[in-house]
C-alpha cells in the first residue's frame, strides 16, 4: 500500500483540502441570521470533512469517514457502510453536546456582562 511517509502527505494534502473546503461552506452559511441554525451546520460540516475512520477494522490505516461511506455506497464494494455511519454519528453526537455547552457557556457570559454592565 503506501509507505508512512505518502501516508502522511496524503492526509497533509486532504487536510488542507478539507479546511478550504469547510471556510468555503462557511462563507457560503454566513448570509444565515439565525445562529442556532448556522452553528450546527458548521459543526455538521466540520464532523463531515475531518472524521477519520479506520479503512479496514484489522489494520491501522485512517482515511476521511465521508470518503470512505461515500465509495462503499456508490461503488457497492464493502461492507464498511453501517460501521462508519455509526463512528460519524457518534462523533456528530458528541461534537453537537459539545457545541450545545458551548452555547450555555456563551449565554451565561453575555448575561453576566450585561448585569455587570447595569451595575
Amino acid at each position: 500500500m503506501f509507505n508512512e511517509a505518502e501516508y502522511q502527505l496524503i492526509w497533509s494534502v486532504y487536510l488542507v483540502a478539507a479546511l478550504l473546503g469547510w471556510l468555503v461552506w462557511w462563507q457560503m452559511t454566513r448570509w444565515i441570521s439565525w445562529w442556532f441554525v448556522r452553528e450546527p451546520l458548521w459543526v455538521m460540516m466540520a464532523v463531515v470533512l475531518f472524521t477519520p475512520v479506520r479503512a479496514d477494522p484489522e489494520q491501522a490505516w485512517m482515511a476521511p469517514g465521508s470518503i470512505i461511506l461515500a465509495l462503499d455506497t456508490l461503488l457497492d464494494t464493502g461492507e464498511n457502510q453501517a460501521r462508519v455511519l455509526g463512528e460519524m454519528s457518534l462523533v456528530l453526537a458528541l461534537a453537537l453536546v459539545a457545541w450545545g455547552g458551548f452555547v450555555c457557556v456563551r449565554t451565561g457570559w453575555r448575561m453576566w456582562r450585561q448585569q455587570q454592565a447595569e451595575a
